[in-house]
């Protein structure tokens, strides 16, 4: 076998080894298992019943993608916090799922004496 014929049998059964890791194995339905339950503990533990996270699928990724109704500053912390879970490369809000207003309503303005 040439050195050309040696690397290219290299590259198949790499490619191989990593089809049938991540498939049929196991590895990443154990990942996402993971990465969904801390991030669906979080969300609990917060008292974010309503938003969802879950990993981008078609091609499975590092990416956790939440939806649900959530305001400016809830969106902020949850793509900080949740970008710290382990497993996690980085964290975005679906483009579907806008932001929602607070329900806080503004102090009257002072007035001036």
């Amino acid at each position: 076998m040439t050195s050309r014929q040696l690397l290219l049998t290299g590259a198949v059964i790499t490619l191989a080894a990593a089809e049938l890791y991540h498939g049929p194995l196991g590895a990443s339905a154990e990942l996402q298992r993971q990465v969904e339950g801390q991030a669906r503990r979080l969300l609990d533990i917060n008292e974010m019943t309503q938003v969802q996270a879950h990993l981008a699928r078609r091609p499975l990724s590092r990416t956790l993608v939440l939806s649900g109704p959530a305001d400016d500053f809830q969106r902020s912390e949850l793509l900080r916090v949740m970008g710290e879970l382990p497993g996690v490369a980085r964290v975005e809000w679906d483009p579907a799922s806008l932001p929602v207003e607070s329900s806080v309503s503004p102090l009257p303005a002072a007035v001036n004496q």
